[in-house]
């Protein structure tokens, strides 16, 4: 015969059965109800249509199952009036009794079994054993339904108020029982059995086991739905009250009941009516719980539903990602558009800025603060970074609104990363340019007006180059000015020269585009003469920690004498000799120094040569000249001279130090004005390169007003033009210019008092430059002393050096750190020794 269950031909409830040998449960669908019809008797009851007042008579086949717990909560009753119900006594698996239904959507089976070759007796209550198939010690009992199976271990109790059997067959001629399993650690099942019984029983459908309300608007009543609930039993059921609980209870309301403090008859509904009010966004869920007195003891119903915000805006891009940004940069801007996304309008407040890095981002343009936007309405937000840190950072931009969520998050990150721009590198002094030999530049002098283009030799991503300039074999007066290639010619010198004259200075020059420098002669045809020791960087990419080779300048309050050969009672350096020129500060800085900024004098030279500075490794004198003297002339030149720890220096052993040759017999000053580090040390410099500027001229009152009179001190203004919040230092070319007796000129900051060194040291009426790197007062200033005579002065800026990190600009929100002026010690030995 054919059975139905869900109105599918031939199919029937799943059944789960535990293998023991093979230690699995396992489902069994589809049993084969034709071969089981051959070989057992069965009761198929078919449904038959009744009004809904006329309760079923006597006897009753029935089941009933309330589920509580299975993520799923719901009552469900079958009888053959008003569903489909199928019967077996002693099925193929040996169970005594099995019994299924189905109604719309739902199917429901249990089969129940005493101990093997024992009988059920009415009055008594049985617990449930262990086991899925019929066993000789235990009671089984199992349910399932629409999918799930009930696992338990020996738990359970099934009271048997009926039990009357057929003493030729064994099987039942009438049954009734109740039943409560309990499922998992939180599931439980409970109902009623009765097969071709007279005795009633109560019986509920709630017939789902969740009532979905869908998405429903936040904060705001939503549309609500009813639950009826129906009594099928034969016996009256009476309704008690009403309540919610569980997760999100508050997320739900019983508007309506018609159900509490009813009894109700079979066939008769009530409803409870639940009004959703969403109380956050996303999924929320309730247990709705309507006591009765029936087995179950209560109606039990999932209630959920979805939050969404009924005033919602959407952000394209979702985020502001500004990927990899040099710290202390401030990034491209970015753009994002704001949409209004529900039917009700979005209003916006003041947007801010907050979360783990708020300092490091700055809204630029705000089109959405206090706007409204209707659904499809749109405005923008444009933001910067300005990492401080190398490393990751984050915040948000909160902007409040009347949405449900109060306000629309908009995420910002960035990647800071150190790069080393304005920092310097060392390289071996070498010698790149000489229109002597044609080396560098087209051989021969440079005439008067001429240009010379001098492809540097350093990185391409040099922002400056440090030079030793040398002019010789000048047919007449003159001046050179070195600049940037592809600029126009500045108003500036950067050495001064007379005929016959050979002479040098350092030079600090922005290099041009192409990565030259031009050389432009104001005066006599000469041969010029380029030196490298350096440059400095305009950037690489994402140093994370650090930069391997590169410094930082830490110039010092004011400069301090490490040699005078004059104070060594030794006489003179003797020719082919060199002196080490030592500093100490202390056994922090030490390890970490790189080079010194100095300014070296040769001074009464028994005849004309040159002084070459180096780091003083006594197999490595290069071929260069650091500074060019004539007999008894007194002659200065700055200088940045790489350093390594001082060899077999007596107390001074292992300090950083310099050496610095004589080519002839003279006495040998040296003071340092600063030095470079490894870029490890707080505090430090860095440079800015720039097209050299002149900032005073004394002969046109340019910077001060008139010539500096003996012992005179003028005091130089850096104009905003140069001088920044961060310029800490400047880097300029001073030139002394006809002065009436042989005197000296020492620069110095502002605010301090005025060093015994001097930085140029010219004879009656010559003009004489000299590489100046000087620190700037707080009120941007720096001092000029003239020690005698008169003496016009001017000053050209190549470059200036600027706080690291720098100072915030308008509008942001960062610490600044001033350089640490430490003062070192001399430590120079009062020795020569010979190359």
């Amino acid at each position: 015969m054919d059975l139905y269950l869900d109105g599918t031909p031939g199919c029937c409830p799943a059944f789960s059965v535990i293998d023991h040998e093979a230690g699995k449960m396992r489902t069994i669908r589809g049993l084969i109800i034709g071969a089981v019809a051959l070989m057992l008797s069965s009761t198929v009851l078919p449904g038959t249509a009744q009004a809904a007042a006329e309760a079923p008579a006597a006897p009753y086949t029935a089941f009933t199952m309330h589920l509580e717990g299975w993520s799923v909560d719901g009552s469900f009753s079958y009888e053959a009036s008003r569903n489909t119900l199928q019967v077996f006594q002693q099925d193929p698996n040996g169970y005594a009794l099995s019994m299924s239904g189905s109604t719309s959507g739902h199917w429901h089976s249990l089969n129940v079994s005493p101990p093997i070759g024992t009988r059920f007796t009415a009055g008594q209550s049985y617990s449930i054993g262990p086991g899925w198939s019929p066993v000789p010690s235990a009671t089984v009992f199992n349910v399932s339904g629409d999918g799930r199976g009930c696992e338990f271990a020996a738990h359970g109790t099934l009271t048997v108020s009926q039990a009357d059997y057929d003493d030729a067959t064994g099987k039942f001629t009438a049954f009734a029982a109740s039943y409560s399993l309990p499922c998992l650690s939180d599931s439980v099942v409970k109902g009623e059995i009765r097969f071709q019984s007279s005795i009633g029983y109560k019986a509920t459908d709630s017939r789902e086991y969740r009532l979905q309300l869908g998405q429903q608007p936040a904060g705001q009543v939503g549309t609500p739905k009813d639950i009826t609930v129906e009594v099928n039993g034969t016996q009256p059921t009476t309704f008690g009250t009403a309540s919610l609980s569980g997760t999100n209870p508050g997320a739900f309301q019983i508007s309506a009941n018609t159900c509490s403090g009813k009894t109700l008859s079979y066939g008769e509904t009530c409803k409870l009516t639940i009004t959703p009010k969403a109380t956050a966004l996303g999924a929320q869920t309730a247990l709705l719980t309507l006591v009765e007195d029936s087995t179950a003891g209560r109606v039990v119903q999932l209630l959920s539903l979805t939050g969404f915000d009924p005033r919602d805006a959407t952000v394209y891009w979702p985020y502001f990602e500004f990927d990899w940004v040099t710290a202390y940069d401030t990034s491209a801007p970015k753009t994002v558009t704001v949409t209004g996304a529900s039917d009700l309008p979005i209003t916006f407040g003041k947007a801010s800025i907050t979360g783990t890095n708020p300092a490091w981002f700055k809204v630029t343009d705000d089109g959405c603060s206090l706007k409204t936007l209707a659904k499809g309405q749109t405005c923008s937000m444009t933001a910067v970074a300005r990492p401080a840190a190398s490393e990751p950072g984050d915040a948000l931009i909160s902007l409040p609104d009347d949405s449900f969520a109060g306000s629309t998050q908009i995420p910002l990150a960035v990647n800071g990363f150190n790069d080393d721009r304005g920092t310097y590198y060392t390289v071996p002094p070498r010698r790149i340019m000489d229109t002597r030999s044609g080396a560098g530049a087209p051989r021969g002098a440079v005439g008067s007006g001429g240009v010379v283009s001098l492809q540097v030799g350093v990185p391409s991503d040099a922002s400056a180059v440090v030079l030793n300039v040398t002019v010789t074999e000048a047919a007449g007066p003159g001046y050179v000015t070195v600049y940037p290639s592809g600029v126009a010619r500045p108003t500036a010198s950067s050495l001064n020269y007379v005929k016959g004259w050979t002479g040098a200075n350092s030079v600090t020059v922005k290099v041009g585009a192409n990565g030259k420098v031009d050389f432009y002669n104001a005066g006599g045809p000469a041969h010029l003469i380029a030196d490298v020791y350096g440059y400095y960087s305009k950037g690489h990419d994402r140093f994370m920690t650090g930069c391997p080779g590169c410094g930082q300048y830490h110039p010092l309050a004011q400069p301090v004498r490490l040699a005078d050969t004059r104070d060594w009672g030794a006489g003179r350096v003797p020719a082919g000799h060199y002196i080490n020129a030592v500093a100490s500060w202390n056994t922090t800085i030490n390890p970490r120094v790189r080079a010194f900024a100095v300014n070296i004098t040769a001074t009464a030279p028994t005849g004309g040569g040159y002084l070459t500075a180096w780091n003083g490794y006594a197999g490595g004198l290069p071929n260069t000249s650091t500074l060019n003297y004539t007999a008894n002339a007194t002659v200065p030149n700055f200088a940045v001279v790489p350093t390594t720890p001082c060899n077999d220096c007596g107390t001074a052993t292992g300090l950083p130090s310099i050496g610095v040759y004589s080519s002839t017999n003279a006495h040998i000053i040296v003071d340092i004005v600063g030095f470079y580090d490894d870029s490890s040390l707080p505090g430090g410099l860095r440079f800015e390169p720039v097209v050299p500027s002149r900032i005073a001229d004394t002969r046109s009152g340019q910077g001060w007003p008139s010539r500096l009179g003996p012992a005179a001190t003028a005091s130089i203004t850096a104009p905003s033009s140069v001088a920044n919040i961060d310029t800490r230092a400047l880097a300029t070319n001073v030139t002394a210019v006809l002065p009436t007796t042989a005197t000296y000129l020492t620069v110095w900051p502002s605010g301090s008092g005025r060093p015994g060194t001097s930085n140029l040291n010219p004879t009656a009426g010559s003009v004489v430059p000299n590489a100046v790197q000087t620190m700037i007062g707080a009120d941007k200033k720096f001092n000029v002393f003239n020690a005698g005579g008169y003496c016009d002065v001017v000053v050209d800026v190549v470059g200036t050096f600027y706080q690291y990190p720098p100072s915030t600009p308008s509008g942001w929100s960062t610490s600044t750190t001033d350089p640490a002026l430490v003062t070192p010690a001399a430590k120079s030995p009062a020795q020569t020794k010979q190359l």
